[in-house]
């Protein structure tokens, strides 16, 4: 690892010290703190304002990594920008990921990377109607982070960088974006208004809008509307994490009270509360190819500081996740549909898809609106609903989660800011919930949906592309007619219980062979192995409460497999799924059983290492029921051929449709046709090789032979689950299958260096350039892995490089490819679109960027980015889902598992000139692979 301390920018501020107005106010009207009655901030919550009328909130909380999140609001958006002027608020957040007057691009470049942000990401920053919003998140900062990091947000505040150069490049960019219509400008606030109220002016502006002022916007307006809005009196800051507070505090006012009050604090613009009506009609032109639709309801709940009002909006935000579920068809409570709208609380049902089943999505989602009205929840629903709305208490869920994350903390506060929603968090937010979801009955249920959901009481608002016939009162007829059909029989599912045979499957008994406990983070990890080769992996850990998430994986996937393809994988993960398990027609399907035994997020797949199961339980109870379903399956579960035609028929047909087919297959052929494993990795979807008997043949052989690997992670005893192993799998006859690791094997058979050129014919304008960089030198953890830590460095190097065409720099993608290959084949793959005139003028730059990657790489810069990369390993740790697919490959050595701990552990262990040594082999051009693919016409 690189030997020397990474050595944090520091900021030299020299501002001259402006004179406070005293008795300031803020912009950002309401209660301050944002405290529900009768409730007194937290030990160590400190709400300040400041003489300038800057208002601070410090919130210390039990972050993972000590974690440390800062949000920096602004009272100034779109609302606050002068006719003729749309884009200089989005103009002016732009500058700030070019630098400030004080701190330089690779400065803020290195600081981001030092503290697991990623480069290209920006501040986080975005502008809506009345607030911008800037955000930074640090992960384990150093000695002296949080102090730069709130420096770098007053530096926006107070110093940006006004120059020409980088305020042209974010000018063409935005002017290029715009001109295809996918600038992202379009705030969050405009698009409520336009669902919700009868008329804004907001809503209507579009990126013609912003196309058509940005020639007359100079540098000169930027800096008007900073000077005009960013003010101390028109600014909330937010600090949360581990932080001591009062060191934190004593900084905000030493460096934010020198930050200029307004001379006259102008209020933020007052919202308009003319409703849509219920039982309206409305259509609009789509800002997209696809069409959208809400049904909704706005519902006056009054201030949400009153108990009984803030009762009823988590109430209406039960509800409505489990109404939007049913209108989606989704399996498992969305993310929250309400919103406050000053006084009042909008629900929302939302749907967005293609034209081709607009009617179709417009059908279910009424029907499903008034199946709620009329006969409420079903009594198992609810109860499902329960459980996994306070399971979200212990996930990243804006609403309710109590997890004490700093981020989820802070954008916690961010709301209530703007939307005057009362701050709880932690075990008092856990226990307010548990109380209101606990007494919900499904009569009062039942009452309430009646209440909200009424046909005379929701607006219908839908957005067309162009060319749809369909105008209001075309669709309104239709819905009233189709509305006395529609059938609201309520199938229950039935219980799917039976006795199983296990005797003809597995004979033999099985006994612990070895154990190892090895230590990953703050987790011990427990690995059996069984005599008859099968593995355990168990992650104990309380940190994912009431969560238990368990994989059962059979090796080695589809690795040995000649007609293994993406339609291949894609097809078996829908077919595993829907497989029948026991005998007769009425048996039930995995999934049924799973789900009946209070199993949900049900995942089947396979990859190029394993054919796997995985599923969350509330607790560990449900481990041994997910085990002896997979059981089952082996033992039980046939394919059905009539199923399988079925499916392959979906699957054609999303094929023939999707975009850009003929040139993928094209230029997938042209990158990897030297190696069959290649090809038959990345190539497109090969239908026609998908076979009923082949497939059938496969998946008998992979449950006689391969080998099986059970991982639980969760807060579950290990007696517990050795116990539920024995009884399932522990009397499974030895695995046979081999085990494959991704370095063994022989080398892959790139295609010769060089850039080769070809026409695609398809009807599109738009053609591409792909480069590959193969990873250079010997295979090993290190060699694998090295690559997380110079790509975002040379994003960032080619991004500057093509930063005089915006076209170019936005129409970018580098990512790296090939980790799950057998043998593993990492490369850094580079995609450019472009038009074919530009082709050749592109292709010459980012090959000559590439060559000049090495030369830009800077000690710090190098050190910054290899800690960006341990900081990824880390944060494997605090996710469930990443923790169990760590344990792919875990079989045998070396293995993932043991390549991150051993990283974690010892670092990179590479200098500075081997970093450069590295990076001008990989990323020369005697090692470049390329394809340019235009259109022929």
């Amino acid at each position: 690892m690189l030997k020397r301390l990474f050595a944090f920018l520091s900021l030299s501020i020299s501002l001259s010290v402006l004179t406070p107005i005293v008795d300031a106010s803020n912009a950002f009207a309401g209660q301050w703190p944002l405290l529900p009655e009768g409730n007194s901030p937290e030990a160590g919550e400190i709400w300040g304002e400041l003489p300038n009328g800057l208002r601070y909130v410090i919130v210390p909380t039990d972050s993972a990594a000590e974690a440390v999140s800062l949000r920096l609001m602004v009272a100034a958006g779109r609302a606050q920008e002068e006719k003729g002027k749309a884009g200089v608020s989005q103009l002016l957040i732009d500058l700030a990921n070019f630098g400030t007057s004080g701190v330089s691009r690779d400065q803020l470049v290195q600081f981001k990377l030092a503290n697991g942000i990623n480069p290209q990401s920006g501040f986080f920053s975005e502008v809506d109607l009345r607030h911008t919003l800037f955000r930074l998140d640090l992960e384990e900062p150093r000695s002296g982070g949080v102090d730069i990091g709130l420096g770098l947000l007053y530096e926006i505040a107070a110093a940006p960088r006004f120059d020409e150069v980088s305020f042209g490049e974010v000018k063409a960019r935005m002017e290029y974006f715009s001109g295809l219509g996918i600038s992202g400008y379009e705030p969050k606030q405009a698009v409520k208004e336009r669902v919700l109220l009868r008329s804004s002016p907001y809503s209507k502006l579009s990126d013609t809008d912003i196309r058509a002022s940005l020639p007359g916007i100079e540098l000169s307006d930027v800096k008007s509307f900073w000077s005009n809005w960013y003010k101390a009196d028109r600014m909330v800051l937010v600090v949360a994490g581990v932080v001591e507070s009062e060191q934190v505090e004593s900084l905000i006012k030493e460096k934010f009270s020198t930050l200029e009050s307004s001379a006259e604090l102008v209020p933020l613009p007052s919202k308009d509360n003319k409703f849509r009506s219920g039982g309206d009609v409305e259509t609009a032109d789509s800002r997209s190819s696809t069409a959208g639709l809400w049904i909704s309801n706005t519902v006056e709940v009054g201030s949400l500081f009153k108990r009984a009002s803030e009762l009823e909006y988590y109430t209406l935000d039960f509800i409505g996740r489990i109404a939007q579920s049913y209108a989606t068809d989704s399996e498992s409570l969305p993310n929250s549909i309400v919103e406050m709208y000053g006084d009042f609380a909008a629900v929302s049902i939302n749907r967005r898809g293609p034209v081709m089943s607009l009617l179709e999505q417009i059908l279910s989602a009424d029907k499903a609106v008034h199946r709620i009205a009329q006969h409420g929840v079903r009594a198992e629903d609810l109860e499902l609903a329960k459980a996994e709305y306070l399971n979200l208490r212990y996930s990243y869920d804006m609403e309710v989660s109590s997890k004490e994350w700093s981020p989820l903390v802070a954008d916690r506060l961010v709301r209530c800011v703007l939307e005057q929603i009362p701050f709880r968090y932690g075990a008092k937010l856990s226990d307010y919930l548990q109380g209101i979801i606990s007494r919900m009955t499904l009569e009062s249920v039942k009452e309430r949906c009646a209440q909200l959901f009424r046909e005379k009481a929701l607006s219908y608002y839908l957005e067309l592309p162009d060319g749809v016939p369909l105008g209001a009162k075309t669709i309104a007829k239709r819905l009233k007619g189709m509305r006395k059909s529609y059938d609201f029989t309520w199938e229950q599912a039935g219980s799917a219980d039976q006795d199983w045979n296990f005797g003809a499957g597995f004979e033999s008994g099985g006994m612990v062979k070895s154990t190892e406990i090895i230590r990953f983070e703050e987790y011990p990890v427990l690995k059996y192995e069984f005599a008859n080769n099968l593995r355990m992996n168990l992650v104990r850990s309380d940190a994912f409460k009431g969560r238990v998430q368990m994989m059962v994986s059979l090796g080695n996937g589809t690795s040995e497999m000649g007609i293994a393809n993406p339609a291949y994988d894609a097809l078996l993960r829908t077919l595993m799924l829907s497989t029948k398990i026991g005998n007769g027609v009425e048996a039930p399907t995995v999934k049924d059983v799973l789900r009946d035994k209070g199993i949900d997020n049900i995942e089947a797949g396979v990859t190029k290492d394993h054919l796997y199961w995985s599923g969350v339980a509330s607790d560990d109870a449900a481990v041994e029921s997910f085990f002896s379903t997979i059981l089952i399956w082996m033992v039980t579960g046939n394919l059905n051929e009539e199923n399988f035609n079925d499916e392959l028929e979906k699957l054609e047909t999303l094929v023939e449709d999707s975009f850009e087919e003929n040139s993928s297959v094209q230029l997938d052929t042209l990158l990897y046709a030297q190696d069959d494993r290649l090809r038959n990795f990345f190539s497109k979807e090969d239908v026609e090789a998908l076979k009923f008997s082949d497939m059938q043949q496969w998946l008998g052989a992979v449950r006689e032979n391969a080998y099986i690997e059970v991982t639980v992670v969760g807060d579950v005893l290990p007696r517990t689950v050795l116990r539920d192993v024995r009884k399932t799998f522990g009397s499974a006859p030895s695995r046979s299958g081999k085990v494959l690791q991704p370095r063994h094997g022989k080398k892959v058979k790139w295609n010769e260096p060089g850039v080769s050129r070809d026409t695609f014919k398809k009807g599109i304008t738009v053609g591409n350039i792909t480069l590959l960089f193969p990873q250079v030198g010997e295979k090993s953890c290190t060699s694998d892995r090295v690559g997380s830590v110079l790509l975002p460095l040379f994003e960032e190097h080619l991004k500057r490089a093509l930063a005089s065409n915006p076209a170019f720099a936005g129409n970018l993608s580098v990512e790296l490819v090939g980790e799950q290959m057998i043998p593993l084949s990492n490369a850094v793959k580079v995609r450019l679109f472009c038009s074919k005139e530009d082709a050749a003028e592109a292709e010459a730059m980012m090959l000559q960027a590439a060559g000049s990657f090495e030369a830009s790489l800077t000690e710090p810069l190098l050190i910054a980015a290899e800690r960006n990369a341990l900081l990824g390993l880390k944060r494997i740790a605090r996710s469930q889902p990443s923790l169990v697919n760590l344990f792919k490959q875990s079989q045998g050595k070396p293995n993932t598992l043991g390549c991150v701990v051993d990283l974690l552990e010892n670092g990179f262990g590479l200098s500075f000139d081997e970093y450069k040594d590295l990076a001008a082999r990989q990323f020369s051009e005697e090692n470049v692979r390329g394809v340019s693919l235009m259109p022929a016409k």
